[in-house]
């Protein structure tokens, strides 16, 4: 499948509301809005927007010349999620305990 490109505080076609723009082939993205937390987790819901839409949109953003956030965001368009490769190697360091803990005290020293 390749990247996932993302864009934040992009104004979704469907209902104008500002969301994540998820782009993810040449020939599909969705915005992905915050919705509220169940049981400790975050629900989302996804609108899909036209390519057309998106083209044009991202177009006017670079050509303003924004500055701040929608500047940034422009900026990790390219490079903001790729998820082909990461998440096991991560995944396997989680689970690891470092050889000595950092912290004085915690781990008492043999007699000498």
């Amino acid at each position: 499948m390749g990247k996932t490109r993302c864009v934040k505080d992009f104004k979704c076609e469907v209902c104008g509301i500002q969301g994540m723009l998820q782009i993810l082939s040449e020939s599909y993205s969705r915005v992905r809005h915050y919705k509220f937390l169940r049981n400790g987790k975050p629900v989302f819901e996804y609108h899909r927007n036209s390519m057309e839409y998106v083209d044009k949109t991202l177009e006017e953003q670079k050509n303003s010349d924004l500055i701040g956030q929608n500047n940034h965001a422009l900026k990790l368009f390219n490079n903001c999620l790729n998820i082909g490769n990461k998440g096991a190697g991560s995944l396997v360091r989680i689970g690891r305990k470092p050889p000595k803990l950092a912290v004085v005290g915690s781990n008492p020293t043999p007699p000498a």
